[in-house]
């Protein structure tokens, strides 16, 4: 399938009854398309999409018609934030959930707790020239002292 653009088009109006219609062309074949052949095609069921130009809300699912077949961004342009719920990710097989990521164990030089209560959050490891810290609640640390003769 190509790449469909519609250059400078700064409103469009009509329903899914008018005879309205878009000219879709492959680079081969064209065909005509009322809107609301188009608006069946795209959206059906719960499913709807209304944008203002500058973003696009979105009421249903986005499930794609092949599996393993649509990108989200490419190598050189990026998705910059997507933000998910606290439910989980899959990447191929692998699930991550909110819970996974705040338990991996993160190993910084990063400013050294100054007490036993500092903030942190459950599993960081820091270190100094002394100490290694661990912090084994959030906000709760357990400190080492660091061998220095080794």
């Amino acid at each position: 399938m190509s790449q469909v653009t519609i250059p400078d088009l700064d409103s469009f109006t009509g329903s899914l009854i008018t005879n309205n219609y878009f000219i879709v062309h492959d680079g081969v074949d064209a065909k005509k398309v009322t809107f609301g052949e188009m608006s069946n095609k795209v959206f059906s069921g719960s499913t709807s999409i209304e944008s203002d130009g500058t973003q696009h809300n979105l009421t249903g699912s986005i499930i794609p018609t092949q599996n393993a077949q649509y990108d989200l961004g490419s190598a050189e342009y990026k998705i910059r934030h997507l933000y998910l719920s606290s439910n989980s990710l899959y990447l191929g097989e692998t699930n991550l959930s909110e819970q996974d990521v705040m338990n991996t164990t993160k190993i910084n030089d990063t400013i050294v707790p100054v007490s036993y209560d500092s903030p942190g959050r459950k599993g960081e490891i820091r270190y100094d020239n002394t100490h290694v810290y661990i912090c084994v609640e959030d906000n709760l640390w357990r400190r080492i002292i660091a061998d220095s003769i080794w």
